[in-house]
């Protein structure tokens, strides 16, 4: 039933301090103040004096910020995305 409601992939950033996606990820690295992962053809990645992982679920993540610092949203290439379906 969620697939009639959302039908693309979703990234909300809320008054920089809240961050949520919808749609398939992969974590690539989580810790008290960043965070890292791939989602759809781009791999995102947090910085922040803490980063807290408000929900975590199959299809949903939702993180909270304290003090961005940086977030990086790089366009994966394709040779990167092949080997992710590979494995």
């Amino acid at each position: 039933m969620k697939k009639l409601f959302q039908l693309t992939p979703l990234i909300e950033l809320s008054q920089y301090e809240s961050l949520k996606i919808i749609g398939p990820y992969r974590f690539l690295h989580a810790d008290a103040s960043s965070c890292s992962f791939i989602y759809a053809h781009y791999q995102v990645t947090i910085r922040g004096k803490s980063v807290e992982i408000d929900a975590i679920k199959e299809e949903m993540l939702q993180l909270t910020i304290v003090d961005l610092k940086e977030m990086h949203i790089k366009i994966r290439q394709e040779e990167d995305r092949n080997n992710d379906m590979e494995s």
